[in-house]
């Protein structure tokens, strides 16, 4: 009894300290780019602004629904609240350097239901893998919409992208290099329990849902600059890579520096480069104000429920 007594101050007491950790990265990250935003002369158009927003919900509900769906899968569901609490709860993590902490906030709401922690890594990985995958599918298809003919003669390079894109996310080629890491790592049975057919519906769930980021990170473009109609998919296509890239940088709190300098490139072939540089830094804090206020929303419904059924 007082082991499990001394196993709950601790986590307690590691929960205080990650929240903490997060609250003075968040609050000097705010500080620097809102002194940056202040001496910037721009205009926000509030309405498609917060249109940009709703998408932006929308996009990371999804998300979380697309994890539970992975986990269903698996076999090693919870109830689907739980999950989508669980999910939202777990972005604070990415605030932190390292991805392990995003990881380590959904292992106690699976394990407490009996889940063991190699499935819930196996399907932390798989959903990692599909983000990427989505990203960068949305990314080859803003090709055909790159502002210049640069990539003109490349097109042809761009279709067999596509194509290999569609082969390797077969789910033999994935279990050859899960066991590879099982071995390296020394566990076994880290194979995923996938049909082909299954990992092709999932992955295209993740490019519907980065197709609704896209839209969304547009309308965030156009509540600054105007930016035409035609170049929806191209903002869309440059924003997925500045989150592939975002994702692989391990060591960067939410890919922070990295993607603003990606789409401060992408956008610069489509606006003046003073704009492009206040829309990656307001991209920013449109994501993390989004993602902030929904985890907040979670928060308090939980302790509703919890009232509840005192």
């Amino acid at each position: 009894m007082m082991k499990k007594l001394d196993k709950q101050k601790v986590m307690k007491l590691i929960k205080i300290l990650f929240l903490i950790l997060v609250a003075i990265f968040l609050v000097r990250y705010f500080q620097r780019n809102m002194e940056d935003i202040k001496n910037m002369d721009f205009r926000i158009n509030w309405g498609v602004f917060a249109l940009s927003m709703i998408f932006y919900f929308l996009y990371k509900i999804s998300l979380a629904s697309l994890w539970h769906y992975i986990t269903w899968l698996n076999h090693s569901s919870i109830d689907y609240p739980q999950a989508i609490t669980s999910y939202l709860y777990s972005i604070l993590g990415k605030y932190i350097p390292g991805k392990v902490f995003m990881l380590a906030a959904r292992i106690p709401g699976y394990e407490a239901k009996g889940v063991p922690i190699r499935k819930v890594t196996i399907c932390f990985f798989l959903e990692n893998i599909c983000t990427l995958l989505g990203a960068a599918f949305l990314f080859l298809i803003s090709l055909f919409f790159f502002p210049n003919d640069l990539l003109k003669d490349y097109m042809w390079l761009t279709i067999a992208f596509i194509v290999i894109f569609f082969i390797c996310i077969n789910p033999k080629i994935i279990n050859f290099f899960l066991r590879i890491l099982g071995k390296w790592i020394k566990k076994e049975d880290l194979e995923i329990p996938f049909t082909y057919g299954q990992m092709i519906q999932v992955v295209l769930l993740f490019i519907l849902n980065w197709v609704i980021v896209g839209i969304g990170f547009y309308m965030l473009v156009c509540s600054i600059y105007p930016l035409p109609l035609s170049q929806m998919l191209y903002a869309g296509g440059i924003f997925g890579l500045s989150a592939i890239i975002g994702i692989l940088s391990i060591f960067a709190p939410s890919g922070i520096g990295v993607r603003e300098g990606i789409l401060v490139a992408g956008l610069v072939l489509v606006m003046p480069s003073e704009y492009a540089v206040i829309i990656s830094i307001i991209s920013r804090l449109w994501a993390t104000i989004a993602e902030l206020l929904l985890i907040l929303f979670a928060y308090i419904i939980q302790k509703i429920k919890r009232l509840a059924k005192r």
